[in-house]
């Protein structure tokens, strides 16, 4: 369907050339620019097309059209990266699955009961786990016995974790903030009105306020027309009460502990209250400082980012295939690890979560935290931990700088229009082709492991399209009678 849309737009991108040189043809300039360009060789013919096809490429480059041409290179390039093991060091992950046969044990209840989402989170942190990212939502209150026992943990985490002198950091505990509409707003009204979400309360909020070590992270993600969960939302503006406020993703404030765990989540707080929302006029973002957050010198986050700064980068598939390898991290431990939830609850159960990220979620298919994602489906979880992972390996993808995408542009350019002069159209076009996939793919393979995307597939195009046009034209000969 996507394809089909694609190809759409190529024809109305033709059709609207069509008119514009039935338009232009009436002026007397254009009938001058007619002549030179019938009368210029192919190899200036290829080469001013592909020039203006590439100004056109980055002219556009915030359309919908070029966003969805975009999309499909990257998640074909994704699709080249799954199973990667990563090329830096990075923290291994733990995945404490509530999956069907947990839930079937659990009675399949309707809410996660808190007594064993506790242990889990014991489990965690007597585990020493680096960073522990609670990937379901606590609410409002369900059982009041056991939610006071959860209270409780909460409240005396840090001075507990201090005592133990097995436990040398406490590491940070990441939940999940839910959200809710604003009263007197009807979901998915034709009239619409711009809102900011607001944060469902829960339990623990009185807590979480005062645990230095416990925070409230958003797990929201943007869900293309496709339905594919292909970026994240740096952050979720919200207006509780008239209260502005700025929920950090779990993506970003992960990223921001592991490169900081004693400040990084004071820094991060105080550059996010500069993008406020303005409750009395949604959807305006009240900025006045730098949109620039800088953990080190190798991740910066840019707090107001574009689409393809926003990309995920997925190498970790939900299940391994028959003939694939366990991805493994630079020191030779497994990149993520499952471990069923019912498993870990059980007395010998193997505590190796020391110096890993460990995230609780349910993979079990009642609980609906499944998507699409251009690996495939996976529950939420694993989209977290791509996320984390894509920025830990990879970091903000960004576009070179336009000189460099101009001064190379126009060296593929000539190059191909060199071969579609030199050779005949068949050939000329084979050879191009061939070259395209063993010069322009490797690079971009090459730039993409350093968060530079690079696509030059439409100017080559353009350049094989106009040749071929030309090859099919026939001569028309033509008879003087006297």
């Amino acid at each position: 369907m996507r394809i089909l849309q694609l190809f759409l737009h190529f024809i109305l991108l033709g059709w609207l050339f069509s008119w514009l040189n039935s338009i232009l043809k009436r002026l007397p300039f254009f009938s001058y620019l007619q002549h030179k360009w019938q009368s210029s060789t192919p190899f200036w013919k290829n080469i001013v097309i592909g020039i203006l096809f590439t100004i056109l490429f980055i002219g556009l480059y915030d359309s919908q059209w070029i966003a969805d041409i975009e999309d499909l290179n990257v998640d074909w390039m994704i699709s080249l990266y799954r199973g990667q093991p990563p090329l830096q060091d990075t923290p291994p992950f733990v995945i404490l699955d509530i999956d069907e046969t947990t839930y079937r044990q659990w009675q399949e209840p309707v809410l996660t009961p808190r007594d064993k989402l506790l242990q889990l989170l014991d489990f965690a942190v007597t585990g020493q786990a680096k960073l522990i990212i609670i990937d379901v939502v606590l609410g409002t209150e369900h059982d009041k016995e056991q939610d006071a026992k959860l209270q409780n943990y909460l409240a005396n985490y840090e001075s507990d974790c201090k005592k133990n002198s097995q436990q040398k950091n406490c590491p940070h505990i990441l939940l999940a903030q839910g959200f809710r509409l604003p009263k007197n707003i009807i979901p998915y009204n034709p009239n619409y009105i711009p809102y900011f979400s607001e944060r469902s309360p829960s339990f623990l909020d009185a807590i979480v306020a005062k645990a230095p070590h416990v925070h409230w992270a958003a797990t929201l993600f943007d869900r293309e027309t496709d339905r594919i969960l292909r970026r994240w939302q740096l952050w979720t503006a919200t207006c509780t009460d008239g209260k502005p406020a700025i929920v950090p993703s779990i993506s970003l404030l992960s990223s921001t502990l592991l490169a900081d765990s004693k400040y990084g989540a004071t820094r991060l707080e105080k550059q996010l209250t500069n993008f406020k929302p303005n409750c009395a006029n949604p959807p305006e973002i009240l900025s006045d400082n730098s949109p620039i957050f800088k953990l080190n010198d190798s991740l910066a986050f840019d707090l107001q980012p574009s689409r393809l700064s926003r990309r995920i980068l997925y190498t970790i598939p939900w299940r391994i295939l028959d003939g694939d390898k366990p991805q493994k991290t630079v020191n030779g431990a497994l990149l993520i690890k499952r471990i069923p939830a019912f498993m870990a609850l059980q007395k010998n159960a193997n505590k190796s979560l020391h110096d890993k990220i460990t995230i609780i979620g349910g993979s079990f298919l009642a609980g609906r935290d499944w998507h699409s994602t251009p690996l495939g489906w996976m529950p939420g979880m694993y989209v977290l931990a791509n996320s984390i992972n894509s920025l830990q390996q990879y970091g903000v993808l960004q576009p070179p700088p336009i000189w460099k995408i101009l001064l190379f542009a126009l060296i593929l350019v000539i190059f191909t229009s060199w071969l579609l002069t030199r050779f005949n159209s068949f050939w000329a076009m084979l050879i191009s082709i061939v070259t395209f996939v063993i010069i322009l793919i490797p690079i971009s393979f090459w730039l993409f492991k350093f968060g530079i995307w690079l696509s030059f597939a439409i100017p080559l195009a353009a350049i094989q399209l106009r040749q071929l046009a030309d090859s099919f034209k026939e001569p028309v000969s033509c008879k003087f009678v006297k």
